[in-house]
């Protein structure tokens, strides 16, 4: 019996699912709103659990191929005084993986070649079918046709639609004060690391990327002053007076490889990803604040999915794989948004007394003790493929 999945959403999240999918046996289509393959904020940094999600559908060493291992990393003072400093090899020994990285259009490419050729069909919007019978088939509309298949995969992204028709009660997303400017430069002539500079209510993150390029993204708390006054300047003149080479950055930053996003998430974890045939995954199932590699959450979701509905082969094996998927990754993804939201706080600190108080530590800075830093990241990463059997 052929099983089939229509996925809605051509990101990562989707894409990654569609590849899963297609290795468990499932003929998979996916459907992509953009008229081609879409991405946005530039780099994107792999730890080892997302790198073992990649291994499991079979693209690791393709990623490997294209990406860049991080040596080294830290947190900075705007001054460029270190407040914590480490290379980065204590990664590959504690949890197997070197953090690595690389453009996300990239990892879109690849995860998309490990696809059959008209797997994914872009400038295709799908949306959910109100009146969906969990039972005899998934629902989804494209257009003025109702497609069917046995599972519809919502990819829809942090405004899902599908999780919005799902849980029509829920109260969504949060805004959570921040902004964002993502930008790939040139990196010629820089000294570069991976590394954070944390300033009052400011954060620059720096990601070295394969070909000579690096990576910033650069945050701001938008409380006083920074709420009335607004952001339109982009990031140059919060952050273009900091340690080199932040000011060569913000100069190299070009208006059609900049992103701007509010920064939101749930204001609380839906109370299930799925319904009937219909499951999320990605940030359409756990939409959370960008500390704790929201990108390789969404790679275990494809791997925890299709292996949890490898065998069913009726609408009781299925909903019962479903249900297996929702508890793991809801348990999951519900404590490291918390973990998430925490860590912003911290790293986004404004007080003087607070920011003195943070940046007076070491590694993942402040007042925190090295078991608890080293517990956050176990939390992290510390995750692998399920076992087939």
């Amino acid at each position: 019996m052929t099983r089939t999945a229509h996925i809605v959403g051509g990101g990562i999240a989707g894409l990654a699912t569609a590849v899963a999918l297609a290795g468990a046996g499932w003929s998979v289509r996916v459907f992509e709103r953009s008229p081609g393959l879409r991405t946005t904020g530039g780099g994107i940094g792999l730890t080892p659990n997302g790198m073992r999600a990649l291994d499991a559908i079979g693209v690791g060493d393709a990623v490997r191929a294209r990406s860049v291992v991080q040596r080294e990393g830290g947190v900075r003072a705007p001054s460029g005084r270190w407040i914590a400093r480490s290379g980065l090899r204590f990664v590959e020994e504690r949890y197997g993986e070197p953090i690595r990285a690389l453009l996300r259009l990239d990892l879109v490419d690849l995860l998309n070649a490990a696809l059959p050729a008209g797997t994914v069909h872009y400038d295709e919007a799908a949306l959910p079918v109100a009146a969906q019978d969990g039972r005899s088939s998934a629902l989804v509309r494209l257009g003025g046709e109702v497609l069917e298949s046995d599972v519809v995969v919502a990819a829809d992204g942090i405004r899902s639609a599908f999780r919005t028709a799902m849980h029509p009660g829920h109260p969504g997303l949060r805004d959570t004060g921040s902004v964002s400017w993502r930008c790939v430069v040139p990196a010629a002539g820089l000294a570069l690391s991976a590394a954070e500079t944390w300033g009052a209510g400011l954060r620059l993150s720096v990601l070295p990327l394969p070909g000579d390029r690096v990576h910033f993204s650069a945050l701001a708390k938008l409380t006083g002053p920074r709420r009335r006054t607004g952001t339109g300047g982009g990031p140059e003149p919060l952050f273009g007076r900091w340690h080199d080479p932040v000011p060569q950055l913000m100069r190299r930053m070009s208006a059609e490889e900049l992103y701007f996003d509010k920064i939101e998430e749930l204001v609380r974890p839906v109370d299930s990803f799925f319904d009937g045939r219909v499951v999320l995954v990605g940030d359409a199932a756990h939409a959370m604040t960008p500390n704790v590699g929201s990108a390789n959450l969404a790679l275990e979701d494809a791997v925890e999915l299709a292996h949890a509905v490898a065998d069913a082969r009726s609408w009781p094996g299925l909903r019962s794989g479903l249900a297996v998927y929702d508890g793991s990754r809801r348990s999951r993804t519900s404590r490291l948004s918390v973990l998430s939201r925490w860590m912003g706080r911290f790293a986004e600190s404004s007080s003087p007394v607070a920011v003195a108080a943070r940046d007076g530590g070491t590694w993942l800075g402040g007042f925190l003790p090295e078991a608890v830093s080293r517990r956050s990241m176990d939390a992290m990463v510390e995750w692998s493929p399920p076992r087939a059997g």
